[in-house]
C-alpha cells in the first residue's frame, strides 16, 4: 500500500507539472462506455422503482432534449440535427409530451428539483411548443412552478435576437435560467468555430435583451484553446464578459472529440498545451475581482443569483430523468439512453413514432455496480464530499485505493481534510480537478472508454485517407469522455 501511495503521489505531481489537460468530467461513467442492452432486458419503470428503493433519494432532476439546430458547431459532438421544419417541431413536441406523460408515475414519486431543456437549440421552438411542454408538466406535476428550483433552457445568441418577445414569454412561463453559448467575443475565433451567425454584435445584443427582461440567471461560456486564439484575444474576451456581467460564467478547455466535425475532417488544429492553464488563472483572477465565486472547476457565479442547480444536484447523486431523442438518464441502477446514439433526421423520426406508440425502452447504457456508484460520486463530487455518504454503497471494498488517491491529492495540495471524513477541493484542486477525477476511474470504465475512442480514431483515419486528407489526431487522448 505504501508503494501505491508513493506511485500515485508521483503520478499526480507529474501530471500537474506537465500541465495535462483531460476533458471536463461532467458525467461518470461517460457516454463512451455505454454498450447495447439486450432487447427487452430493461423496463424503465422497474429501473426507477429499484433506484428509489435502493437509493432512497426521493428527488429528481428532469432533462428534456431538443435536438434541433440551425447550424452545427465544428467542435460539437452532442445529439443535434440541422432542421428549421416547423412541422417536425410540432411532431417532436407531441412525442416529448407523450413521453413525459408515460413517465408520470416516476416523476410523481419524487420531489422535482430542476427542469432543464437542452439541445441542440431549444430556443428554436415556438412559444406554443414551450406552452405545450409546460402545460404537460402541469398535468403530471401540478405545482412544479412553485417547487422546482431551476427552470433552464439552452439558446444561441441569434435565436434570442431573432425572437426577443418569445423569450419574454418564456419568463412568463417560469424560466429562471438561460444558457447562451458564446465561446468567444473575438470575431475570427467565432467564425472559425463555425459560429459565424453569432457574431460579437449579436452576442452583445442577446445579453442585453436577456438582462433587460430580468432573467434571474444568465449563464454564458468561454472556451480556451481555439485555433488562432492568443493570450491577448483570450484576455479581451474575459475582460469584456466580466464587464457585461452575466450571473454565471463557465470557462472550458476546448476538447475536439473524435465524433465532432473538426476531428473527422482533420482540418482544424487547436491548442492543447500546458500554457492554457495560464488562461485559466487569468480568468479566475478577473472573475473573482468582479465579485464572482467559483462554484465548480469550470464555473463562476454571482453569489445568491448565478449557478447551475441541476449540475450540482446531479454531482451530489440526485438522479436525472432524460427524455427526448439522445437524452441520457442517470440512476443508481443503470445509466441509459433510449433509441439511437447517432443523430440523424431518420432517427428523430423513429423516436417520434416510438414515443407516439409508447414503445421507447432503454437500448444502450452502463449497469451500475455498488463500486461504480461510489466511483461516480468520487469522480464528480470531490468539491465537497462526506465519505460517510458512500459507506452504504460499499466504499470499504475499494477504501485502500480511494485513501491512496486522496492521500496523493492532499500531498499535492488539491484537497482539504474537513473533519474526520469530509474532503473539499482547494483552489489548486479546482484547477486540476479533472486530473484528480480521472484517478478514480475503474479499470473497467477506462478500458471501455479507450476501446470506444480508438475505434473512432481508426474510423476517422480511414475516412480521411479515402478523401486524401492528411491524418491529424493532435490533442486527442483516450481519456476523452462524452
Amino acid at each position: 500500500m505504501n508503494d501505491l501511495r508513493h506511485d500515485l503521489r508521483h503520478e499526480l505531481a507529474e501530471c500537474i507539472d506537465q500541465g495535462v489537460i483531460p476533458p471536463y468530467q461532467y458525467s461518470y461513467p461517460p457516454r463512451s462506455t455505454y454498450r447495447p442492452l439486450a432487447e427487452g432486458a430493461w423496463n424503465t419503470h422497474d429501473i426507477w422503482a429499484e433506484d428509489l428503493e435502493a437509493y432512497q433519494v426521493p428527488e429528481l432532476n428532469l432533462y428534456l432534449h431538443v435536438p434541433f439546430c440551425r447550424y452545427k458547431c465544428g467542435f460539437c459532438n452532442l445529439y443535434t440535427v440541422i432542421s428549421t421544419d416547423e412541422d417536425l417541431y410540432d411532431a417532436y413536441t407531441d412525442a416529448l409530451c407523450t413521453q413525459i406523460r408515460d413517465h408520470a408515475e416516476i416523476i410523481q414519486a419524487r420531489r422535482l428539483r430542476t427542469v432543464y431543456i437542452g439541445g441542440g437549440t431549444p430556443a428554436l421552438l415556438s412559444t406554443r411548443h414551450f406552452e405545450q411542454i409546460f402545460r404537460t408538466l402541469g398535468e403530471v406535476y401540478p405545482n412544479w412552478r412553485s417547487t422546482v428550483e431551476e427552470v433552464a433552457v439552452e439558446a444561441t445568441p441569434d435565436s434570442i435576437v431573432a425572437d426577443p418577445e418569445g423569450f419574454s414569454r418564456l419568463l412568463d412561463l417560469g424560466l429562471t435560467r438561460a444558457n447562451i453559448g458564446i465561446q468567444s467575443l473575438e470575431p475570427k475565433e467565432i467564425r472559425e468555430a463555425g459560429r459565424g451567425q453569432a457574431g460579437e454584435d449579436v452576442i452583445r445584443q442577446a445579453i442585453a435583451i436577456v438582462q433587460e427582461r430580468g432573467l434571474p440567471d444568465l449563464s454564458t461560456d468561454l472556451i480556451m484553446g481555439f485555433a488562432g486564439q492568443t493570450t491577448q484575444t483570450w484576455r479581451r474576451s474575459v475582460d469584456e464578459l466580466a464587464r457585461l456581467g452575466p450571473t454565471t460564467i463557465s470557462t472550458y478547455f476546448l476538447t475536439v472529440r473524435p465524433d465532432a466535425w473538426f476531428s473527422r475532417t482533420g482540418a482544424y488544429q487547436y491548442m492543447w498545451k500546458p500554457e492554457l492553464y495560464e488562461r485559466y488563472d487569468y480568468a479566475r483572477q478577473v472573475f473573482t475581482e468582479h465579485g464572482y465565486v467559483q462554484e465548480g472547476s469550470v464555473r463562476y457565479k454571482k453569489p445568491g443569483r448565478g449557478g447551475y442547480v441541476q449540475k450540482v444536484l446531479t454531482f451530489h447523486g440526485v438522479p436525472l430523468l432524460g427524455l427526448g431523442v439522445g437524452a441520457r438518464s442517470y440512476t443508481s441502477v443503470l445509466d441509459y439512453m433510449t433509441g439511437s446514439v447517432k443523430p440523424s433526421l431518420s432517427e428523430v423520426s423513429d423516436y417520434i413514432t416510438k414515443a407516439r406508440e409508447h414503445r421507447l425502452t432503454p437500448t444502450t447504457g452502463f449497469v451500475l455496480t455498488p463500486e461504480e456508484i461510489v466511483r461516480k460520486r468520487l469522480v464528480l463530487d470531490t468539491f465537497d464530499l462526506d465519505l460517510r455518504e458512500l459507506d452504504r454503497f460499499g466504499l470499504d471494498a475499494i477504501a485502500g485505493e480511494v485513501d491512496a488517491v486522496l492521500d496523493a491529492a492532499e500531498a499535492n495540495g488539491l484537497i482539504h481534510r474537513v473533519g474526520p471524513r469530509r474532503v473539499q477541493l482547494t483552489p489548486k484542486g479546482f484547477k486540476y480537478r479533472d486530473i484528480l477525477s480521472w484517478m478514480f476511474y475503474s479499470d473497467h470504465v477506462k478500458g471501455l472508454d479507450r476501446e470506444y475512442y480508438e475505434g473512432l480514431h481508426h474510423a476517422n483515419a480511414r475516412a480521411r485517407k479515402n478523401m486524401g486528407t492528411p491524418v491529424r489526431i493532435t490533442g486527442i487522448t483516450n481519456r476523452e469522455s462524452a
